[in-house]
């Protein structure tokens, strides 16, 4: 088995909103993307998602809860795919 990548995350500067801030995610395999991706329903996305970035360390939040914190707290507003990144929007104030 292959060792995780750690993933790259950035705030994408070029994208403003007033209620949530855009995330540039680097790192995720194209089959992890595609299970976020390809899945059927916004609430399978948005699972997908946690979970990887739970599974996956990462340069933005020490540790493995970077998902929970996004997903359960800030809330995830869109996921959409840009070259072999993720843009993943999330909410500026927590629930």
């Amino acid at each position: 088995m292959s060792e995780l990548v750690k993933l790259h995350i950035d705030q994408e500067k070029t994208v403003r909103h007033s209620a949530y801030t855009s995330y540039l995610v680097e790192g995720l395999s194209p089959k992890e993307m595609d299970s976020i991706l390809n899945a059927e329903t916004w609430e399978e996305k948005q699972r997908n998602l946690i979970r990887l970035l739970n599974l996956h360390d990462n340069d933005y939040q020490p540790g493995h809860s970077l998902g929970n914190c996004w997903g359960c707290g800030y809330g995830i507003y869109g996921i959409r795919h840009f070259g072999g990144c993720l843009i993943v929007d999330i909410g500026n104030t927590c629930d």
